[in-house]
C-alpha cells in the first residue's frame, strides 16, 4: 500500500510538473488535493530515558538497579577554626625625663615579648599558614633616623625565622613620622607554644630600636616615643594542631538538591530498598551528631517524609581522622538503612527532589582526650553522604517516560502541503507495563504548544511464568491534527511523546530488565495539497 501511495504521489507530482511547464503564462498554479500516508519518525523508549545510565547497574541476569550517592551536608575548616584579624601595639618611651644621648648605631631598646591570640576555645600549639599577611607600622617622635627591627622567633619559613627591618625618618611629638611595611605569611610555621614551649595561642615576638649608623647623635626625652602596631589579617590555616575544645556547632535547617528522580513522575511502590548514611570525618576531633531530621522533600507535590531510623533517633558518634603528617585519613562511620530498621522505602517513594536536614555537632564531647593533639588541614571536612541501592522491582502507577522527537515534515512554516490529518503511532511494547500514550507539539525549549488527541493505550508486554516479559505486544493509537495544529507542527517540527506506564497486576512487583524497551513509529495520513500554499 505504501509503495502504491508513493507511486501515486510521484505520478501526481509528475503531472503537476507537466501542467506547470505547459502553462507558464498562467498566474494561478494548478493544485491537487491528495490523501497521503507517509512515515515521519522512529524512536525507542528505554529505561535510560527514565534516569541517567551512570546511576544504573545491571547484574548478569539483566536485573536493573539504581546505585546513587549524594552529599547531604559538609562542615569545612572555617566551621571549626577561624583566625580573626588581630592588631597588637608595642610602645616605647623613656621611663624618666632624660635627656639621653645615643651614638650612631647604638641600640637603645630591646623587647622580647609574647603575642597572645584570642582564639576562644581553641588552644593551638602549631599553625601553618596557607595564606595571610602581617603589617608592621612604626611611628617615631624622635629627632633622628631610627632603625626598627621586628622579628618573630617562633615563626619560620623553610627554617628561617621571620624578620623585618625598617628605617623610620625623624619625627617630633607634634609631627610624628610613620613607616609601614607588609609581608605575606604564606607557608610560615607558627610555634604557638610561646618562647618557653609551654604555652598555647602564644607567639614569641622581638622588637628593637637603634640609632641609624649613618646618622648623628640623637637625644631623647620622655616626651619622645616609638609606637609599633603589628596587624595580622586574612589568616587561612594550612594546618593547625592543639586542643580544639568542647563546643556545639549548630547546622541550621537547610536542604540539598537531589536529581535522582528528575525525570520520574507518578507513583512507585518499591519492593526492596537499602541505603546507608556515611559520615566521613577528615578533621582530627571526636564528634557527636544530633540529627534533628533528614527529610525527603518533593517540591512538586509538596509532600515531605522524614527519615525514621537509628541515625535520627539519638546521638551518633563520629570517629576522628588520622594525621598522616602531610594530610589526613578520614574516619568513616556507616549507618545502614533498610525496610527492617527504617522507613527508607517511603522516604524514596516520595520521589524527593530535595533532601532537608538540621543537626548540631558536638566537638570533643568527652573533652581533651587527645591530650592536645586535635588537628585539621585546609581541606579537612566532615561530610555526610547518602548512598542508595534500589532494585527496580516495583509496582508503577502513572510512571512517566517521555521523549522529544523531530518529525520529517516536507515544507516549512510558511509553505507546506500538509493541511490536516491523523498521526498514527505504532508501538512495539517490551515493557511489563501498559502505557497511555500522549503526544504534544512542543517548541525548541520543550514548551507545550498543543496537545493532540485522542491518544490511547498500548498493551503491556506478555509476561512469562517467571514474571519477565516473554514477548512484545504491538498496538497503535491515533491522534487527530487540525489545520491550526498542522501549522504549529511545521513551525517547530517537534513533538513530545509521553508514555504513562501502569503495572498490569497492581498487586505484584515487576522487575525491570536492562533490555526492556518500547519501539515507536510515527506516520501521517493526511490531506496533502500540491501547490496548496506555495
Amino acid at each position: 500500500m505504501s509503495r502504491l501511495l508513493s507511486a501515486s504521489l510521484a505520478l501526481g507530482l509528475l503531472v503537476a510538473t507537466v501542467s506547470i511547464t505547459s502553462c507558464r503564462k498562467d498566474k494561478l498554479k494548478s493544485q491537487w488535493d491528495l490523501n497521503v500516508l507517509a512515515p515521519l519518525a522512529k524512536t525507542t523508549l528505554t529505561i535510560r530515558d527514565l534516569m541517567p545510565d551512570s546511576i544504573l547497574s545491571a547484574d548478569a541476569q539483566g536485573n536493573v538497579s539504581i546505585l546513587y550517592t549524594t552529599e547531604l551536608f559538609s562542615l569545612a575548616l572555617d566551621t571549626v577554626l577561624t583566625a580573626p584579624d588581630t592588631s597588637f601595639r608595642y610602645a616605647y618611651a623613656l621611663p624618666f625625663p632624660g635627656p639621653v644621648p645615643f651614638q650612631p648605631g647604638a641600640t637603645f631598646n630591646t623587647s622580647d615579648d609574647v603575642t597572645r591570640f584570642d582564639l576562644e576555645d581553641l588552644q593551638l600549639t602549631e599553625l601553618i599558614v596557607r595564606s595571610g599577611q602581617v603589617d608592621v607600622a612604626i611611628t617615631s617622635m624622635m629627632n633622628g633616623n631610627i632603625i626598627g627591627d621586628f622579628a618573630l622567633p617562633g615563626a619560620s619559613l623553610n627554617g628561617v625565622p621571620f624578620h623585618l627591618e625598617q628605617l623610620i625618618p625623624p619625627g617630633t611629638p607634634t609631627a610624628p613620622s610613620t613607616v609601614m611595611s607588609g609581608r605575606p605569611l604564606d607557608g610560615y610555621v607558627f610555634d604557638m607554644r610561646g618562647p618557653d614551649h609551654d604555652d598555647v595561642n602564644s607567639l614569641a615576638t622581638h622588637i628593637s630600636y637603634s640609632n641609624s649608623p649613618d646618622g648623628t647623635i640623637i637625644t631623647i626625652t620622655d616626651q619622645d616615643s616609638l609606637l609599633a602596631t603589628v596587624s595580622y589579617y586574612d589568616i587561612i590555616p594550612q594546618y593547625a594542631t592543639g586542643s580544639f575544645g568542647t563546643r556545639i556547632i549548630t547546622v541550621d535547617p537547610a536542604s540539598t538538591e537531589l536529581d535522582l528522580f528528575t525525570n520520574i513522575s507518578g507513583t512507585l511502590d518499591l519492593d526492596q530498598v537499602s541505603a546507608s548514611v556515611k559520615l566521613r570525618n577528615g578533621i582530627g576531633v571526636d564528634a557527636r551528631a544530633n540529627i534533628h531530621y533528614i527529610r525527603s522533600q518533593n517540591t512538586t507535590t509538596g509532600n515531605n517524609v522524614d527519615l525514621v531510623g537509628s541515625i535520627t533517633s539519638g546521638p551518633v558518634n563520629i570517629d576522628r581522622a588520622l594525621d598522616l603528617g602531610t594530610g589526613s585519613q578520614s574516619a568513616l562511620n556507616t549507618f545502614n538503612l533498610d525496610q527492617g530498621n527504617s522507613n527508607i522505602d517511603l522516604f524514596l517513594e516520595n520521589l524527593p527532589d530535595r533532601i532537608g536536614y538540621a543537626l548540631d555537632i558536638t566537638i570533643n564531647p568527652l573533652g581533651n582526650i587527645s591530650n592536645g593533639h586535635d588537628f585539621l588541614y585546609h581541606d579537612s571536612k566532615l561530610i555526610a553522604e547518602m548512598e542508595v541501592d534500589i532494585p527496580l522491582r516495583l509496582i508503577a502507577t502513572d510512571l512517566t517516560l517521555g521523549k522529544t522527537v523531530s518529525l520529517d515534515l516536507p515544507g516549512n512554516a510558511e509553505a507546506h502541503a500538509w493541511q490536516s490529518g491523523t498521526l498514527h503511532l505504532f508501538a512495539v511494547n517490551g515493557f511489563p507495563f501498559s502505557a497511555n500514550i500522549e503526544v504534544a507539539v512542543v517548541d525548541h525549549s520543550g514548551q507545550v504548544l498543543a496537545n493532540l488527541s485522542p491518544g490511547g493505550t498500548v498493551a503491556a508486554g506478555n509476561l512469562g511464568a517467571d514474571g519477565f516479559v516473554s514477548s512484545s505486544t504491538t498496538s497503535h493509537v491515533d491522534l487527530e491534527v487540525s489545520p491550526a495544529q498542522m501549522d504549529l507542527l511545521h513551525q517547530t517540527g517537534t513533538v513530545r511523546i509521553t508514555a504513562i506506564f501502569n503495572t498490569a497486576d497492581q498487586a505484584q512487583h515487576v522487575q525491570l530488565l536492562d533490555h526492556y524497551s518500547m519501539e515507536l513509529q510515527v506516520t501521517m495520513n493526511g490531506n496533502y495539497i500540491v501547490n496548496g500554499d506555495e
